[in-house]
Parts: C-alpha cells; structure tokens; sequence
C-alpha cells in the first residue's frame, strides 16, 4: 500500500497536469488563459470590474493657446460587481480500493483515473453553466445565456438593445444602455444568413474600446453544418499539424474568428421562442477570476469519520466577468 506521502504527491502532480487537460481544454476558458486574461487573486467576496462609461473631462479647441481650457471633470467610471462562485467536489478512496492496488504505481494510476473524472465532470457542469445557465449545483456562475427565465443576470440577451434589461454585474442594462451595457443580437430568421454574421462581427467591433473584431465564435452543431454547406470556400480550414500545435477542437477560422462547435447551444431560448445558435465573443473583453487558493486546489486525503475511506476535495473559486458588454453578442435561430 502506498504511504500517505506518495498519495499527496500524486495529487498535486496530477492537479496541475489535469487542470490544463481538461478545464483549460474547453474553446471558451483556453481562449482566456491565452490572452492573459486569466487573473489570480488572494482573498475577497467578489471582483470589482471598472467599467468606462463616458469621457473623464471635455477637449478644449486652440486657436491662439490663450483660450480658457475647460477643467469640468466627470467621473465616468462605475464598477460591475461580480461575486465569486465557490465549489467543491471530492476525491474518495475506499479502504477496499487500497488494498486492491498496492504497490506505488497502482495507487497512483487509480487516483489519476479519479482525479480525471472529477475535472472533467467540473469541466462539463462549468461549460453548461457558462453556455446555457442550467447547471442546478452552480447557479452562482455567470452564464452567457441571458434568454431564458432563470438568467435574469445573464449577459447576452436576444432581443433589441433598447429592450435589454438584464442586470450584470449590478448593473441594470436599461440604466446604462447609452454608455454600452449591453450586448448585440441578430435573428437570421430560420435560415443561417452570413451577411447577418458578419452584420453581428461588425456590430462587436464597432463597439469594442480596442477596435477589435469577435476572436470567438462558439456554434451549435446544426449551426456549424449549415455554415459548412454555405460558404465552404470562404470558411479557413486548418490542417491536423496546425491544430495539434494550435487548439484540437478548433473546426475553422471566420473573419479572424477561431470557430468551435459548443454541444450546449442549440437551445430555445424564452423569448423569443427561437434557438440560439452562436456566441460571437471577444476575449479582450472578459476575464476568468480565480482565488490563488481556489483554482482547483487539492487538499490533502483525510480520514472520512464512520466510513472506511479518505477523500480529498478538489476547491475552486473563481468567476467570469466582463468589463464591456457590447463587444459580445449571439446569433439566433441559425439552424438551418
């Protein structure tokens, strides 16, 4: 039987290399981490997100250089208020188990197959709450999806911007929508129409403080199919040698846009009563908050009281938040 040390060790080693193959393995959070956005922080009940809404003081024209210069100042910043979500899930050995496996090895490869499963079942409940917000365990998460009745708080609404009315971040979007807290939408009306793409991708870039276009773009399977059979010689395939050393899951580039296909869209949204299709999102413009203590930190194995196992808990603490609404936006029903 493995002594207690190797266990331990085994756990963190197994950590650091599961946590990149798996939970960083999904389009949407890769996509973060890769563009720096992957913020650490110690401590605290949530993030405080600066959010721009107007200029801080006014420009003043010269002609001679003796006019008055106009020193009104306004404060143009407000703060998008994000708590951290916090979960758990653990790890359990059973005494029957570790008597099975003995010898360092045996020990060490059951608790990779464990550890890898508890990622990944992270993984799925995290990307079904980001991508569509119905996860029953992770209701404190941000989601994208802002169209249905349980995601008052979500980020991306399909109707008109000057209906939007979802609160994010605390911040109500009918408050604020002059200064941009929202998001953009377009309804390819049943049939997927890629001038209305590209109207969404133009709508994000337009919006953006950085002037850049969507470099996301997350598709429901019938949404990808349908984009496939209507444009296949302007959608940029990559070869396998480029998706090995780039991402694996990724399906094709458009207008700069890494595209994926996301099992979890497709779905009906409330209202209107249509699918939604697709994420346009630009990643410059969100960031993935986790507690240093909390980014699927794993605790030491310990006695269970009553039982004959140990467990140790997998801890995470983090949120997604965003500093400018409209530099994402959703297409919907693009199915066919």
């Amino acid at each position: 039987m493995a002594p207690q040390s190797v266990i331990s060790t085994t756990l963190q080693l197994l950590r650091d290399k599961l946590v990149d193959n798996s939970f960083l393995s999904h389009p949407l959070f890769r996509a973060i981490e890769g563009a720096g956005n992957l913020v650490k922080v110690s401590g605290g009940l949530r993030v405080e997100q600066p959010v721009i809404f107007g200029e801080h003081s006014s420009i003043t024209q010269l002609s001679s250089g003796f006019e008055p210069v106009s020193m009104a100042v306004t404060d143009p910043f407000q703060s998008a208020k994000f708590e951290f979500s916090n979960f758990t899930q653990p790890i359990i050995l059973n005494a029957v188990e570790k008597a099975a496996n003995k010898g360092d090895l045996a020990v060490v490869n059951i608790l990779e197959s464990k550890m890898r499963n508890v990622m990944l079942g992270l993984k799925k409940e995290v990307s079904k709450q980001v991508i569509r917000g119905n996860s029953s365990v992770l209701t404190s998460f941000q989601t994208l999806n802002g169209m249905t009745v349980a995601s008052s708080t979500g980020w991306l609404e399909a109707i008109a911007t000057n209906t939007q009315q979802n609160v994010v971040g605390g911040l109500d979007k009918a408050t604020y929508r002059s200064q941009n807290w929202f998001n953009n939408f377009k309804d390819s009306g049943g049939t997927l129409s890629l001038s209305h793409l590209d109207e969404l991708f133009i709508q994000c870039q337009i919006r953006n403080p950085s002037g850049a276009f969507p470099d996301i773009l997350l598709m429901s399977p019938n949404c990808f199919a349908a984009f496939q059979n209507l444009q296949q010689s302007l959608v940029r395939y990559t070869s396998n040698s480029d998706r090995a050393s780039l991402d694996a899951d990724m399906v094709g580039m458009w207008r700069g846009a890494r595209i994926y296909v996301e099992p979890n869209l497709g779905f009906t949204a409330a209202a209107p009563a249509k699918a939604v299709s697709a994420y346009a999102l630009s990643s410059d413009q969100f960031q993935l908050y986790a507690d240093t203590d909390g980014f699927f930190n794993v605790s030491e194995m310990q006695p269970v009281p009553g039982t004959a196992t140990e467990a140790a808990q997998v801890f995470c603490r983090m949120q997604l938040v965003t500093g400018h609404l409209a530099s994402h936006g959703v297409l919907i029903d693009a199915e066919a």
